[in-house]
């Protein structure tokens, strides 16, 4: 059963922690590229920091929201089993689990497009992600082509993308939970992006839980599971 806990921390509070770890024969990977390379399964633990935010090309810019959020010059540790387990005092930011969950709502192409203009989600992104206009068409079908998206223009999927983290911020679809509204994805895999701002609480931290599709660069780098759910609860 695939389950992640998920820690932010400040640099001397990580270094204790990775001592404490290591006593106990465990060394966590340091993610040097992808940010969602520890939600891998085959990645027991993993952690990253704060550089590797801006190192990958392919989603510098979608990954801009971690130097606008809250947790900007943080260290993120990802663990396959709760840090109580080891006698450490520290509550898990978000623990993700994989679940059987089907929307039974989803947006038409012109509700995505006016989710994407939403007042909230613009007020929240920081400027570097809406700046598409500064890459060039080469990087853009890099893009495309790596993450195996097709039959859609790279500015057409970006409105998609856009209205998905605008869900996280203003929900308009949601479930009703006796933990209060839990918004949900609203795309498929190919159709979604930078997931990991869901997984981690960037983006939704509002919200006690939420149902989250994994987008490409999760898949290919992290081999989590294409169009389906995964259940990001919160301890508030």
């Amino acid at each position: 059963m695939y389950k992640k806990f998920t820690y932010w921390m400040d640099e001397n509070r990580f270094e204790n922690i990775r001592k404490e770890l290591e006593k106990k024969d465990i060394a966590p990977a340091e993610a040097k590229k992808t940010v969602c390379l520890p939600l891998s399964p085959k990645i027991p633990y993993g952690y990253v920091p704060p550089t590797a935010w801006s190192k990958f090309d392919l989603c510098r810019r979608q990954l801009s929201w971690y130097g606008a959020s809250k947790f900007a010059g943080q260290y993120l540790l990802i663990c396959e089993k709760p840090l109580t387990e080891f006698g450490l005092d520290l509550p898990p930011e978000t623990i993700i689990e994989k679940v059987k969950f089907k929307p039974k709502h989803l947006p038409d192409k012109e509700t995505t497009k006016k989710l994407a203009e939403k007042q909230g989600f613009k007020h929240h992104c920081p400027p570097e992600f809406l700046d598409i206009g500064s890459m060039d068409e080469k990087m853009k079908d890099r893009w495309m082509k790596i993450m195996g998206v097709r039959g859609i223009t790279y500015d057409e999927v970006f409105v998609e993308q856009c209205a998905n983290h605008a869900n996280f911020i203003e929900p308009e679809y949601f479930l009703e939970t006796e933990n209060g509204i839990a918004p949900y994805s609203i795309g498929k895999t190919s159709r979604v992006c930078s997931a990991c701002l869901e997984f981690f609480n960037i983006i939704g931290s509002r919200y006690q839980e939420k149902y989250v599709v994994p987008c490409p660069g999760a898949v290919l780098f992290a081999g989590m599971s294409v169009n389906k759910y995964y259940l990001v609860s919160s301890q508030q």
